[in-house]
């Protein structure tokens, strides 16, 4: 059941090229483990199977209420992220 109303902003941290921290309705979360979402490229140019970043599953915790733990659904939008879904962890 997702409790995120629709295009939610989130403000995102990222090291090494994944992310660390996050910004939500005001709360902020820690990273506890993330995984990249991506997508097949089809294209006839290609000669091999390519992929591309579309976004983030990211379990956070929050960092003023460490019992805060939520599984964050994230999609690239332009040059920052939306949130798709948010359920507790």
């Amino acid at each position: 059941m997702s409790i995120a109303p629709a295009a939610d902003i989130v403000h995102l941290w990222m090291e090494q090229g994944a992310p660390v921290r996050l910004v939500w309705a005001a709360h902020r979360y820690r990273a506890v483990s993330t995984e990249a979402i991506r997508a097949a490229v089809d294209h006839d140019a290609l000669s091999h199977p390519a992929e591309r970043l579309v976004g983030w599953a990211v379990i956070g915790r929050g960092e003023h209420d460490p019992a805060d733990v939520r599984l964050f659904q994230l999609q690239r939008h332009g040059a920052g992220w939306l949130l798709v879904d948010v359920e507790p962890a």
